[in-house]
């Protein structure tokens, strides 16, 4: 027994000397995928996955929310940052210039779309004239319409500004992500579930939350291999997380909606 206690106590003091798993999140809330600002704690299903990679490598986890330009120039001039999620080959190409980024592979696949109000459902992409996105958002299943002056794209800070645009009929439809309006809708509204709706006939686009890493390629080896093993365990934890079923989810290699049981 003695000997046991020893053994923990020598563990946990071993983790506590080793350097942490330092995260650098952009400054964004995403909820139910996470939301991570300055001086509040962060929460969602991808801080929670970061956390048991970290518990998975016996190290202590820190994150620090930042605004992109600024996560990606601490990326690159300073060691600081061990990993930046979430990141994408294809996202913010100017901010990161020439440096050579090492990426892991799909941790959260996401699907974006166009929604609209329920009345408003199937009349088709001529009848969307204006286009409401999260300021700072690329609507990429929309870019040749809206190089063409076919729509006008009209940006608010947040969520709750493109429902409230859409409602009052300024906007025509709003692209997002259905998981994250959607619980907006449920969490700050009192709208019925049903009164905004993801349109299937509108432009949609899929892609993917990924990690990247400058100087620590291996930490990503470690995180696919986390993710590969521990792929079961999180299709449950998106069930926690209400991200069963969704549109994002069903583009999932092993979606929660065939894990119905729950995590102990």
């Amino acid at each position: 027994m003695r000997a046991a206690i020893l053994t923990l106590l020598f563990l946990a003091f071993g983790v506590c000397q080793a350097d942490p798993l330092r995260v650098g999140l952009e400054s964004q809330d995403y909820l139910p995928y996470y939301r991570a600002l300055p001086g509040k704690p962060a929460e969602g299903y991808a801080i929670a996955l970061l956390q048991r990679f970290a518990i998975s490598q016996g190290l202590a986890l820190e994150l620090e929310p930042l605004p992109i330009n600024r996560l990606h120039r601490q990326m690159q001039t300073t060691d600081r940052l061990m990993l930046v999620f979430p990141d994408n080959p294809d996202w913010s190409r100017q901010l990161k210039g020439d440096a050579r980024l090492h990426y892991s592979r799909p941790v959260i696949r996401i699907v974006d779309g166009s929604i609209v109000l329920r009345e408003h459902l199937g009349r088709g992409i001529d009848a969307v004239r204006r286009l409401g996105t999260v300021r700072g958002f690329t609507p990429e299943a929309w870019q040749e319409r809206l190089r063409e002056g076919q729509v006008q794209l009209v940006e608010a800070p947040d969520v709750g500004g493109l429902v409230r645009m859409l409602l009052r009929l300024r906007i025509d439809a709003i692209y997002a992500n259905p998981e994250v309006l959607h619980h907006y809708l449920e969490a700050s509204t009192k709208l019925d579930g049903d009164r905004l709706q993801l349109d299937p006939a509108l432009p949609q686009a899929r892609t993917a939350f990924h990690a990247s890493s400058l100087k620590h390629p291996e930490l990503l080896e470690a995180f696919d291999r986390f993710l590969v093993e521990q792929s079961e365990e999180l299709a449950q934890l998106r069930r926690q997380h209400g991200l069963a079923c969704g549109p994002s989810d069903l583009e999932e290699e092993r979606p929660a909606c065939q894990q119905p049981s729950a995590l102990p």
